[in-house]
This record gives C-alpha cells, structure tokens and sequence, in this order.
C-alpha cells in the first residue's frame, strides 16, 4: 500500500507536550520506514508550560537537537500542544454538508474557552450517515494567538515549518502506518491509548477516519497510586460508553496501548481487564519497534526502560494519510 511513497527522508516530526519536547525524522527505503534520526529533551520542572521562560527553552532545545542530532534539513512539522487544543464531538444536520464550517463554528462558539472570532478550526466529518438526518462531526480548534505563538518558536530556532497538524491526526497516522496495514484492519473500530507524561490522549479511529478524540489529564506521572490508576481506567471506559452512545451503538473491536517495552505492567493488566470486558482484542503498539532503526541512525531512544512515547512525533514525521 505504499506504492505511492519514492525512496525519501520525510520532515521532522516535533511533538512538543507538557514534559517533553521530542522530533522525530523518518525515511521510506522503497519496502519499509526507517528511522534517521530522534531527539527529545525534557522540560526542566522549574519552567511553567506556555510562559515566556518556556518559549525560550522550546526555541533553544530545538535549535540544538537540529544541530547536533543528525537531522537532514531544517523541514519541521509540528502540532499544538495537547492543553492547547479544543476537542468536541458535534452532530450537525446532513443538509449543512454545503455550509459545514459556518454550522460548525456556530456550534461549537458558545464551548470555545476564548473569543470564537480568534480561532483557527480543523474539523472531521466522523460519520456521515448518522440516523435522525444527522452526521457526526469531530472539530478541533486553537485560539490563533497561541498558534502564532507555537509557530514562532520553531521559527525563532531557524527551522522551517512546512506543517502544522493536531496530535489526534498524528496518532492515527501511526496507527494506520504501522498497525493497521492489512486489508482487513480497514474496517476495525480501534481504540488507541497514549500514556504521556500528564496527559493521556485516546482516539478512536476507522483505519484513518478519525472518529473520536478526548484528552485526560492523567499520566504516567500521577499513575503513583492504584486509585488514580482506577480513575484513568474509569475515563477510558467513559470514552467508550460515550463513542458507542454518540455513533448510535458503533462497536469498538481493538484496543492499542501506543507505547513501548517498558510499560507499567499493571496498566497493561488493566487494559486487558478492559478489553475483556468488551470482548475485543488488546495489544501493546511499540512504534520504535515497527521501525528499523539502520546502523549510523542518529538518536537517543532507549528501548527499555522509558516511559517516553514516540507515536505522535513519528505521526508527524510520516506522511499525512
């Protein structure tokens, strides 16, 4: 399925969250994806996400990574930080097919957390043949200010940003690359789970119909106790009831826990206590793993031992669906 990919090295993919700043640069040999290059670098704890003081670290960081990691070009595709995104799930009617963007926007301006008249809008038409003469739409916004913000520090670090995409697109883009290539997962319903550092994002996705995305804001470093572990798994089964509710009784059947190696071994049990539950099937979905990683590759990724996921800066890095 990849007939239409040359022999190339794709654009750096930066994914910048909460702890981490992380890129990624991956490459296409002609049968398979390689990577060529990572970095990532960690956000000092005395710097305040968003602040002046984290601009400046972001711009910096970046500008020496591209230097010193063995990145090819300064090509950079990046998306918002997660806290920064607004996420709803909206059903409009079928006959505003011709006009979406001004129903959409109509609908969503009264949920905004900023003045409608500043956001920058990207929607997903989810489902559309939704029963009651309704489809399913998935917006996401961002106030243009904070956007602009976001674009210039990559800027400032003499990078050139030729995208700039949402962290839902980006994980389905790794899911539909490198779990979902078989001819029949074009029509599983798959839940994908991504632990990060204080957040966890899910999406459920149709191979790369975006379906549903929600943000949690529990990671693995509040999993310290069983009870926050209960209560992430008790926002993950609410995504379900509410994907199955919103989507008139559309059935997940896989769960994909976006990580890799050195997963706490009690939230993979509790994923499959999930899964079980619904009777669907639950895997672990490394991406270092589904990558070949060629001698004379430039980065920093321990394969055990982490609990730092590469699925949204790989998406970014590949190219879009």
């Amino acid at each position: 399925m990849f007939d239409f990919l040359k022999k190339r090295i794709f654009p750096i993919g930066a994914d910048l969250g909460s702890g981490y700043l992380k890129m990624a640069q991956l490459g296409f040999d002609g049968n398979q994806f390689f990577l060529h290059a990572a970095r990532r670098e960690e956000k000092p704890k005395d710097i305040e996400p968003g602040s002046a003081q984290w601009q400046r670290w972001v711009a910096q960081a970046a500008k020496v990574m591209i230097g010193s990691g063995g990145f090819s070009g300064k090509r950079v595709v990046t998306a918002m930080p997660a806290d920064d995104v607004f996420i709803d799930q909206i059903k409009i009617p079928k006959t505003a097919d011709e006009k979406i963007e001004e129903v959409v926007l109509a609908n969503i301006r009264p949920k905004l957390p900023f003045d409608a008249a500043d956001a920058m809008v990207k929607y997903v038409v989810s489902d559309k043949h939704g029963g009651n003469g309704e489809m399913g739409v998935l917006v996401m916004a961002g106030q243009r200010q904070t956007v602009d913000r976001h674009l210039a520090i990559y800027e400032k670090a003499g990078l050139e940003i030729c995208g700039i995409s949402v962290w839902p697109l980006a994980m389905t883009n790794s899911y539909v690359k490198f779990f979902g290539r078989r001819a029949q997962d074009r029509e599983v319903m798959a839940m994908l789970i991504d632990i990060g550092a204080n957040h966890t994002n899910i999406v459920i996705c149709r191979h790369s119909n975006l379906l549903l995305a929600r943000m949690i804001k529990i990671g693995f470093r509040q999993l310290k106790y069983n009870e926050t572990i209960e209560r992430l798994m008790d926002e993950i089964n609410a995504c379900c009831r509410y994907f199955e509710l919103f989507s008139n009784g559309a059935q997940i059947n896989r769960m994909v826990l976006i990580s890799g190696q050195s997963v706490d071994r009690i939230i993979c049990e509790k994923v499959a206590e999930l899964a079980k539950e619904m009777q669907i099937p639950a895997q672990i979905g490394d991406v270092l793993a589904a990558v070949q990683v060629r001698r004379g590759s430039h980065f920093d990724i321990e394969r055990r031992g982490r609990q730092v996921d590469w699925a949204t800066a790989f998406g970014l890095s590949l190219p879009e669906m």
